[in-house]
């Protein structure tokens, strides 16, 4: 596994050399300034500070060989606390003081919307590594604006409910479907992608009731759950509620299969949900998984880099260190980090890269599709004695060549 992992970093150096990455101008040239903004603090406190880490990881590996076009990056980190406002202020800190050349993070909904609205509106590129609200890319595509600076990394609420619905109708076989989520505008907006993903399927929920963000009670909906006949929970909302759905569940002796969105494989989902956590499954496009060498390579490179033992939430940090790999190679195409032209060149990626940890990517975006996660590169994992595994085997041992996105 050494041999395997030290042949990764190798070929990560190797494929960035070959770029032209160079060692010899980092002491002239001023750094290029990459902006990371997240819920550092505070409720989704797992998604901001695993994209924190994930970008230091990036750091690390991009100085080390010179970083791009003779600059080193120089990433400007800041905390919206998952407040709208604060999103927003820092924003226009990082366009007005910080001269950033593009964005990435954002783990909630309700603030990437304002921000990226700021970004769009610079001319800054933003590509979001953590909200997942299928709005978020939609609002600024033609015909809203002429072309588009807001791209994703992360799993649109489009796609999410796809998965999760072939996972409990068509698997498991199950559809009697009690349908929870928060008040929040990721828990609305994810109620309404599986509402029509149940309508496309031509299948009726048997409840959809809402909690408020914060409740630490919800056995007033599942039992109405239990009372019409559900044979699953579906829940939309984030990890501390879907936590507290779990510790419900249990208070009513409910041994229903409970499955969610990629907020249930954060760290604070297995801690406050406890030994009840056994079993829930939620919709990623990552796992820390011992059989691939990428994975565990970067894994172990994250615990070194950010001197902890655990990554509180694997997705959003291997979201944000593939988002920032893909800025820096928009960069050295366009030979230039001006924002217009590492728009142009992310919607015509040349390169086709293999040092990234979600997915090989192929180009990702297009002039009218900014979401670099396709539905294949989705999967389910499940908890099991309080870690993240594939819920299928052969997800596993399909690696990330098989999740390609597809080019058109």
């Amino acid at each position: 596994m050494q041999k395997r992992s030290q042949r990764h970093m190798y070929g990560v150096i190797f494929c960035l050399t070959a770029l032209g990455f160079s060692t010899s101008a980092l002491a002239e040239l001023p750094p290029i300034k990459i902006g990371v903004i997240g819920p550092i603090t505070g409720p989704s406190e797992d998604m901001g500070l695993s994209m924190i880490g994930g970008a230091r990881v990036f750091l690390a590996d991009i100085n080390q060989v010179g970083g791009v076009l003779g600059r080193r990056i120089e990433l400007v980190e800041r905390d919206d606390h998952a407040k709208p406002d604060i999103g927003a202020a820092m924003a226009k800190e990082m366009i007005e003081k910080e001269k950033v050349v593009a964005v990435v993070g954002f783990g909630n909904t309700g603030v990437a919307l304002p921000a990226a609205k700021i970004f769009q509106e610079a001319k800054i590129p933003l590509i979001v590594t953590g909200a997942t609200g299928a709005t978020i890319t939609k609002s600024f595509m033609p015909p809203a604006y002429p072309v588009s600076y807001v791209f994703r990394t992360s799993a649109s609420d489009a796609l999410q409910p796809i998965v999760i619905l072939n996972d409990v109708i068509d698997r498991r076989k199950i559809d009697k479907i009690a349908l929870l989520h928060d008040d929040s505008p990721y828990g609305q907006f994810g109620k309404q992608s599986m509402l029509a993903e149940l309508e496309r399927r031509k299948i009726k929920p048997v409840l959809v009731e809402s909690f408020k963000v914060g409740d630490q009670d919800m056995t007033t909906q599942l039992q109405h759950a239990k009372d019409n006949g559900a044979q699953a929970i579906v829940m939309y909302c984030l990890a501390p509620e879907g936590a507290m759905v779990v510790r419900s569940s249990e208070k009513l002796k409910m041994r229903l299969p409970i499955v969610g969105p990629w907020g249930m494989s954060q760290q604070t989902f297995i801690d406050k949900a406890g030994q009840g956590a056994e079993g829930v499954r939620s919709s990623v496009t990552f796992i820390e998984n011992e059989l691939s060498s990428v994975s565990n390579q970067f894994s172990l490179t994250y615990r070194n880099v950010n001197k902890t033992n655990h990554i509180p939430s694997a997705v959003a940090a291997a979201q944000t260190y593939d988002a920032l790999r893909l800025i820096t190679l928009a960069i050295f195409q366009a030979n230039s980090a001006d924002g217009v032209k590492i728009k142009d060149a992310l919607e015509n990626l040349q390169v086709h890269t293999t040092s990234t940890v979600v997915s090989r990517y192929f180009k990702p975006f297009s002039p009218t599709d900014h979401e670099a996660i396709a539905l294949n590169m989705i999967v389910m994992g499940e908890i099991r004695n309080g870690k993240v595994a594939y819920a299928y085997r052969e997800d596993a041992s399909s690696g990330s060549i098989a999740r390609t996105k597809k080019s058109p």
